[in-house]
């Protein structure tokens, strides 16, 4: 499988050249499962062979990371919340929780963001929790671009110092990546079930509250 993205992901670049790694990059900021880790290497050592330039590939991977995570913010702004707030009980999504995360993105968004680019599996999403945060756009904008840049711009640079040895490197770093991906998603999922137990228990709570009888009065006379 991952030998099949590869060899699409070289093609696609070989065939459009600069355009390719664009779109290639719009897509890894959105939740298409494009790894910027066989798209960047691959690039640099094209770079490196004298096909690209190297300035231009990071340009190419910030430009795209930009417009990508720009277009899924707004998913998030304009449809996310609604949708959370229709549908989010089903989730165990409550409206204090939307109004907790936009707190945190107006506290800590930008470092958020910022961190996030770097992180396999959360880069594919931070973007749409941004957006339903409604984090200031500026911001939100200036992190994405410096996380999306360095995190692009290290794997070009190492695909160019690399040359022909790329891939076999890649490759080994890639499985780390997917151990990585792997401890996020565990990691979500325990706070999603640690969230989900501690909204039941509130239910459970409530409605034992609610059928608790009420005091008898005291008769004064």
């Amino acid at each position: 499988m991952l030998q099949a993205i590869s060899d699409f992901v070289q093609g696609f670049i070989l065939d459009i050249g600069y355009l390719g790694i664009f779109v290639l990059m719009v897509m890894e900021s959105t939740m298409i499962p494009v790894p910027s880790m066989l798209v960047m290497p691959f690039a640099g050592y094209l770079a490196q062979q004298g096909h690209f330039s190297l300035p231009m590939v990071i340009a190419m991977n910030s430009a795209g990371a930009l417009v990508g995570s720009f277009l899924f913010y707004w998913v998030g702004a304009l449809g996310g919340k609604p949708l959370l707030l229709r549908y989010g009980k089903y989730c165990f999504v409550k409206q204090e929780d939307l109004d907790k995360t936009e707190a945190f993105f107006a506290r800590r968004g930008g470092w958020t963001v910022f961190i996030a680019r770097l992180l396999p599996v959360v880069r594919h999403f931070i973007s749409l929790a941004a957006g339903v945060a409604r984090m200031r756009m500026p911001l939100f904008l200036l992190e994405t671009v410096l996380g999306a840049t360095l995190w692009g711009g290290f794997l070009a640079v190492l695909g160019y110092e690399l040359g022909a040895n790329w891939e076999a490197v890649v490759k080994s770093m890639k499985r780390i990546d997917l151990i990585a991906a792997a401890v996020v998603v565990v990691t979500l999922v325990y706070f999603f079930l640690r969230h989900r137990k501690q909204v039941l228990a509130a239910q459970r709570a409530s409605e034992a509250a609610g059928k608790a009888p009420a005091p008898a009065k005291i008769d004064a006379g």
